[in-house]
């Protein structure tokens, strides 16, 4: 099984370095420059602001795309995860990644095929016994990100606003956890693998809310750059599969296989 796996990576690394050889001129009706709205606190195995070292999943997408359609990258952090959508409609931005598809978003941007699967799970930290039931948050002071999918599972699991902690953004979340002033968390089950490299005494409970998809987002009026992005991301499936074992843990991708299941 390894060796199957090391084969699919070093295949995905060869069709991604192969795209992006292919560098052109801008195609026509796309930016000569794609301003990608980033979350500024998007953990680096997604996406990584270093200009040295892995770039992560999703960067190294956005750049392959950026290299066959000869536009320059610019990457555009942003602090306050519910403003990146704003930013988006006022034309600070051509792209969004890490973002979940939801059908309250689907009414104010357009949404690219599915980069990532996403499934909320709910987050303790020991000794805080897991939550293995979604109603088990519900006595529970839990942490939310304004404006994320995160609240809105947290919302879903029917978490009394009265027990809703408001944070910054995904680190100040996760302080927060480990300092006590919450006592569990909603997130995706991505996340949750790679925080938890870091944190080992985070604890996975039950799944919260169906399964989504992670995607890309453009203005609802940007059909070129919506047709060019899902034809990109459909000629790059093997690759993507390759790349998420590149860099996503053993324990992601058992998570995924076992959300898929339920």
């Amino acid at each position: 099984m390894l060796q199957r796996v090391v084969r699919l990576a070093v295949a995905g690394t060869i069709v991604l370095s192969a795209i992006a050889a292919g560098a052109a001129d801008p195609a026509p009706g796309l930016p000569g420059k794609l301003r990608v709205l980033v979350a500024a606190d998007e953990m680096p195995e997604i996406f990584s602001f270093e200009e040295k070292g892995q770039p992560g999943l999703e960067r190294e997408l956005i750049e392959g795309f950026c290299r066959i359609q000869g536009l320059k990258l610019e990457i555009v952090p942003v602090r306050d995860f519910d403003q990146i959508i704003p930013m988006l409609l006022r034309g600070e931005g051509d792209v969004i990644t890490g973002i979940v598809n939801t059908e309250a978003r689907r009414r104010t941007v357009a949404f690219t095929s599915e980069v990532l699967p996403v499934r909320h799970l709910a987050v303790t930290r020991r000794p805080t016994p897991a939550a293995t039931r979604p109603e088990d948050l519900r006595t529970l002071r839990v942490g939310v990100i304004p404006g994320t999918s995160w609240e809105r599972a947290t919302v879903e699991a029917g978490v009394p606003k009265a027990k809703r902690v408001a944070f910054r953004d995904a680190d100040a979340l996760l302080a927060g956890l480990r300092a006590g002033q919450v006592d569990a968390i909603v997130m995706p089950l991505l996340d949750y693998a790679l925080a938890s490299k870091r944190d080992p005494a985070l604890a996975a409970g039950a799944f919260i809310g169906s399964s989504l998809s992670g995607a890309l987002a453009v203005r609802p009026d940007d059909g070129r750059l919506l047709e060019a992005l899902n034809g990109y991301l459909q000629g790059m499936r093997q690759a993507r599969h390759a790349l998420m074992f590149k860099y996503l843990s053993e324990e992601a991708l058992s998570l995924i296989a076992l959300a898929r299941r339920e």
